[in-house]
């Protein structure tokens, strides 16, 4: 069975959980064989690790490397959608919006005695503190949403 549409991709992977670990950990590592997959996420036997390895090459997510190993392909599906992947990193999208509040906040702080004089850059700290807040805390939620690896 060939399925090549995101919403197959969704059912199959993100609605199953050690699936969706194998492909998250080849998404981090890009190749890998039965048994690094089975050693890296603790399953009891690489039965386990090829049966999930088999269903993500159906699903196209997935191709045989050499005689052992498999090279992940890199689609963004599911709540991937919301990440980045980056080499090793899986990052979640929310995270410029947490440096972008950062770097207001850390300017507005240098600039203290200049925000005594003028009452509205006040407004402007309040701001980049609450939007640093906000979105540190949905990209730690972004972060726990996914499984371990």
């Amino acid at each position: 069975m060939d399925y090549t549409k995101p919403d197959d991709w969704e059912r199959e992977v993100a609605g199953e959980y050690n699936t969706f670990r194998v492909y998250l950990y080849l998404l981090r590592v890009k190749n890998g064989s039965v048994r690094e997959v089975q050693r890296a996420l603790g399953f009891s036997s690489p039965h386990l690790a090829r049966h999930h390895l088999k269903k993500l090459t159906n699903l196209g997510l997935v191709k045989p490397a050499d005689s052992e190993g498999y090279q992940v392909v890199p689609k963004s599906f599911g709540i991937l959608k919301f990440f980045i992947v980056t080499g090793k990193w899986v990052v979640p999208r929310s995270i410029f919006t947490v440096v972008i509040f950062a770097a207001l906040t850390i300017a507005f702080t240098f600039y203290l005695p200049l925000l005594l004089e003028h009452d509205f850059l006040w407004i402007v700290l309040v701001v980049a503190v609450a939007g640093l807040a906000i979105s540190l805390y949905e990209t730690v939620g972004f972060y726990r949403l996914l499984p371990k690896t």
